[in-house]
């Protein structure tokens, strides 16, 4: 078949090899020093080499040559063709210098290009990816808070009765709630969240919290001011103006599922011998 591969690599070899004898005679100019001659047969490797990276050129500037030549489906292939792929391969072997350097540098350009287009596809990507993680959880957190306000609108309101400690206001929960430093208020959120969740009431006072938790009523605005920092626990305004606290979905998750460990009882300090004598 005329337009098969070996028929087309022959053509190129001839083309090539013609085309690199042609550059040696041009360039076997009087005025060039003997030492920067080539023999024949470089010129002819060279034009050869030259030839074989036409096919490279012509899929770089989207051309179908060689499809053409041999045929698609359902379109048979045309060997004139051929003459034009000779004619290609004969340009580029005599002008093989100039022609291997251009395509070079050109290759390096468009792989220098598509790995920098690669690099700003995959910043785009890691972007968009952090957008979605943040989206979701933005989502997930609206998610929780309607969920806690559903909950809480089928739920009997019933408020806690405010105790004989003063109940501080969330805006004057930074200022007041100085009860115990960061390192133990985080050591202390389990008890003050199943306080929250297992209570005679869904919304709690301070005082009930603090009385379930065995904790005083500042350090119970320290761990509260932790949780409402966490989306765990909110505060809402009661009927008689005072704050109520209750848990979230997210903070009742987050609840111990067993009784926390009591607080240690304050060591007692021994009689004095002589009182204990008579």
């Amino acid at each position: 078949m005329p337009t098969d591969l070996l028929t087309i690599t022959s053509v190129m070899l001839a083309a090539g090899a013609i085309g690199g004898l042609v550059n040696c005679f041009l360039s076997d100019a009087p005025d060039t020093p003997d030492t920067a001659r080539l023999a024949w047969w470089k010129h002819t490797v060279i034009g050869i080499t030259a030839a074989f990276m036409v096919p490279l050129f012509l899929t770089m500037i989207s051309a179908d040559l060689i499809d053409k030549i041999r045929g698609t489906a359902g379109q048979p292939g045309n060997p004139v063709l051929l003459l034009n792929l000779a004619g290609f391969c004969l340009v580029a072997s005599v002008s093989s210098r100039a022609f291997i350097g251009s395509l070079t540098a050109r290759l390096l350009r468009e792989v220098q290009d598509a790995r920098t287009q690669a690099e700003a596809a995959s910043a785009t990507a890691e972007q968009a990816r952090q957008r979605a993680a943040d989206a979701t959880e933005a989502a997930l957190i609206a998610q929780s808070d309607a969920e806690t306000a559903q909950s809480l609108a089928r739920a009997q309101m019933v408020e806690e009765a405010v105790g004989t400690e003063a109940e501080a206001s969330p805006t004057a929960l930074r200022t007041r709630a100085v009860g115990i430093p960061p390192s133990a208020a985080l050591a202390q959120e389990p008890r003050v969240l199943q306080a929250l969740c297992r209570g005679p009431a869904a919304l709690r006072s301070v005082a009930g919290v603090a009385r379930d938790s065995q904790l005083d009523a500042a350090a119970v605005l320290t761990v509260l001011g932790h949780l409402q920092h966490k989306a765990w626990a909110l505060p809402l305004a009661g009927s008689d103006g005072q704050p109520r606290w209750f848990a979230t979905a997210a903070g009742r998750a987050q609840a111990p599922r067993q009784e926390p460990a009591p607080m240690p009882a304050p060591a007692r300090t021994p009689a004095p011998a002589a009182f204990l004598n008579p």
